[in-house]
């Protein structure tokens, strides 16, 4: 039974939180084979349909993790259950930051990092925290294995901490920054403008936007990265596919427009969001490296 491989604090723990959760039900969760790891997923969770339907979905980070400097540090903003953050381990010796904020979600992060070997897990400190610049005003919302913020005018049940206040005791150069937050990734990357100045990790986050104000927050965050040398930019579609290698900010914000055309005037449907791979000339070498090997395993005929 699932529950001879829990704690029975954290079994407890979680089925008293989600006893009134007829959609959330801990006894109905799945196992879920990720890479060399098992790990839990709620029932509800999207990704093992997503990776079935879509080969390449989730593939490049593992691939980008064995080129990554092995001494730098590695944030997961958006962790959700662990999945992206535990993909990556096998193919790297980095210690990560892994960051969700869900009352959902966190749960299984938690459990999902105990139950790796511990030479693995030891490497993974776990925040509960929204992270972003606190303007934005609004509400949790969850829904097919993800959680994003519904904006709203009037009130929030939202404190946010900026990423710079979370890693400023940090003893590492961060690496690489990967955000998943949907929608909300340009106000995650501009709460930490003084460590990316600093550092000048490799970016990796979701382009996805609903609303007037987050188009607007993308075009701040590009210009701010701009500025501060970002220059290689590789487009993927929310498959996976590569669309665009080392290319600029002017064509990603040509595909935006594309997707935006799609989502305003309902048109045939062919990618709903875009992720977005940016990096410096410090580490555009090890960019290329990722991408080729990305191309060569996954995208050769």
């Amino acid at each position: 039974m699932l529950e001879s491989l829990i704690p029975p604090f954290i079994f407890k723990y979680l089925k008293k939180k989600n006893a009134n959760r007829l959609d959330f039900e801990y006894d109905s969760d799945i196992k879920y084979l990720l890479g060399n790891h098992e790990i839990i997923l709620p029932n509800s969770h999207a990704l093992p349909k997503y990776q079935i339907q879509h080969r390449l979905y989730d593939r490049f980070l593992p691939v980008l993790a064995k080129y990554l400097n092995p001494e730098g540090l590695v944030i997961d903003v958006g962790a959700n259950v662990g999945d992206s953050t535990i993909a990556m381990l096998d193919y790297c010796k980095n210690d990560f930051y892994c960051i969700e904020p869900s009352n959902d979600f966190y749960p299984y992060l938690k459990l999902n990092i105990k139950m790796l070997p511990q030479a693995l897990s030891q490497r993974l400190t776990c925040f509960k925290s929204f992270i972003g610049s606190g303007y934005v005003k609004g509400e949790l919302i969850h829904q097919n294995g993800t959680a994003r913020v519904q904006s709203k005018d009037d009130s929030s049940d939202i404190n946010y901490q900026p990423l710079d206040d979370l890693v400023k005791k940090r003893k590492k150069v961060v690496s690489l920054i990967k955000v998943d937050t949907d929608g909300f990734d340009y106000d995650v990357l501009l709460s930490g403008q003084k460590t990316i100045l600093q550092d000048k990790p490799i970016l990796f986050w979701e382009n996805q936007m609903f609303e007037p104000f987050q188009k607007d927050g993308f075009i701040r965050l590009y210009e701010f990265l701009i500025r501060v040398g970002y220059k290689h930019i590789y487009v993927f579609d929310n498959f996976g596919n590569l669309l665009l290698a080392n290319t600029d900010f002017e064509n990603l914000k040509s595909i935006n427009s594309y997707v935006d055309s799609i989502d305003t005037l309902n048109l045939s449907r062919t990618i709903y969001y875009t992720d977005i791979l940016a990096s410096t000339d410090e580490s555009s070498l090890i960019v290329e490296w990722a991408i080729s090997e990305y191309k060569s395993k996954y995208l050769s005929l």
